[in-house]
């Protein structure tokens, strides 16, 4: 009786090794991502609407009208310190009392870069440039914080449109570096949709309100829209008990909501 075919043998009388296709073989795994590559995958974005945003002030370096209060305030911090009689609002307090807080951050923020062009004469030009750069950055970090959020709700071509419009629209990256009160408040905007997309509420009502506050009193429409909307998610979904609880006055005011 002959044997069937899975006991058939070689020439040499032991069985056939079994060969393997090519594409049966397991591919090998992809190479890692360079630190720079994995650098502009996370921070691509940025560098580019930083880029933008460094290249208008550098090209556009004087200000305007409306940026002299708080140019004119970094100025005094940065340069006669706790001089207060020194300041010039003292003299020239302008029509409208406005804060320094926006002027103090930005102000404590630049100091490094500004010691350095002290210590070494540089035009106060260049002071004026560290300014409107670390301004920038902080609008640009708000905004990256925004966008994180955005993309992961909506996805990465969401992601890429919400940039590249950012990108191609002249006055978002323009004033994003030039100290008016709407750019000092844009960023508390920026923080407070980044909030809400998340899900916390309550760090979004409080950043609205800080910027109506302190910065603009017109932010009390934003303010008043996005509330109203989460009132009705709230209520809708039978959550009025929890929104009592989370965002009374009290917890607001003592930080433990």
């Amino acid at each position: 009786r002959s044997p069937g075919p899975a006991k058939r043998l070689g020439s040499s009388g032991t069985p056939k090794a079994r060969t393997h296709s090519p594409a049966t073989e397991m591919a090998p795994p992809p190479p890692a991502p360079t630190p720079a590559a994995r650098l502009l995958r996370e921070y691509g974005w940025d560098l580019m609407l930083g880029s933008i945003a460094a290249f208008y002030a550098v090209m556009v370096p004087y200000t305007k009208v409306e940026e002299s209060f708080n140019v004119q305030a970094m100025h005094d911090i940065l340069y006669h310190n706790h001089h207060i009689e020194k300041y010039d609002h003292l003299e020239f307090p302008g029509v409208v009392p406005r804060t320094f807080i926006g002027a103090l951050v930005i102000a404590i923020l630049s100091s490094p870069a500004v010691l350095i062009i002290r210590v070494f004469h540089v035009p106060k030009i260049y002071s004026l440039l560290a300014v409107r750069l670390v301004l920038g950055c902080v609008i640009l970090t708000t905004l990256r914080l925004f966008r994180v959020e955005v993309k992961r709700k909506f996805g990465r071509h969401v992601e890429a449109f919400f940039v590249v419009l950012t990108a191609i629209q002249f006055h978002v990256l323009f004033y994003s570096t030039r100290p008016l009160p709407n750019i000092l408040a844009l960023a508390l905007v920026n923080l407070a949709y980044s909030f809400w997309f998340k899900g916390n509420y309550l760090r979004t009502l409080q950043a609205l309100i800080v910027a109506a506050v302190v910065f603009r009193c017109d932010m009390i429409l934003l303010l008043g829209t996005i509330g109203a909307a989460l009132l009705l998610v709230f209520f809708s979904n039978g959550s009025h008990k929890v929104l009592h609880k989370h965002c009374s006055f009290m917890h607001w005011f003592h930080g433990t909501g």
